[in-house]
């Protein structure tokens, strides 16, 4: 690749590669220079640095779980949604792991583009949970309640844990199903108060 062809979209798509085959921890500008085939110093044209690379790592990995999320989830609502995200969700987490493990860094950068960002992935969780009729308060405890069970799940799953016993796969579905239980039940009692 010229350097007349090098963009922050090229870097971060190139970074995001190379961050899949040596690890995210690993990945050093003059190696991402190197697989460009430019010299370092043009990275500079277009990030900072690393941190700024970091940054923009995290961005694209959420930009793409968001994009894959919303596909999965398309015309379906309800509990069919709940369980297509969650499916979608640990897919992206054990196709690109790398990528999932950067996105974890979005809380520690600040900048405008970011920050909408992440208010957009909060709300896509808030968006599933919208046709239960759970009040706000609900959905934030809910939509949190989400994200760290399928988190937690994932990370665990990653590190080397569920490997006996009872399938990883089958111990998902069930967590799942009772994040499901618990959001219809919760739904039930809003419609029940609803009715008094």
């Amino acid at each position: 690749m010229s350097k007349k062809g090098l963009s922050r979209d090229r870097i971060v798509d190139a970074a995001a590669a190379l961050v899949e085959q040596k690890g995210l921890e690993n990945i050093t500008l003059h190696e991402l220079a190197g697989a460009l085939g430019v010299k370092t110093a043009s990275l500079y044209n277009h990030l900072q640095g690393l941190p700024e690379l970091n940054a923009r790592l995290s961005e694209r990995a959420l930009e793409r779980l968001m994009g894959s999320l919303e596909s999965a989830m398309e015309g379906k609502t309800g509990t069919d949604a709940l369980r297509a995200l969650a499916a979608c969700y640990r897919c992206f987490a054990r196709e690109q792991p790398q990528l999932y493990k950067a996105m974890l860094g979005l809380p520690g950068f600040a900048d405008n583009r970011l920050d909408e960002l992440k208010n957009s992935y909060m709300q896509l969780f808030r968006r599933v949970l919208a046709p239960y009729g759970l009040t706000e308060q609900k959905q934030v405890h809910f939509s949190r309640l989400m994200r760290s069970v399928l988190h937690g799940f994932v990370s665990l799953e990653a590190a080397g844990f569920f490997r006996r016993a009872v399938e990883a796969e089958e111990s998902y579905g069930f967590a799942v199903a009772q994040l499901c239980t618990q959001i219809e039940n919760a739904a039930k009692e809003a419609a029940e108060h609803g009715a008094k």
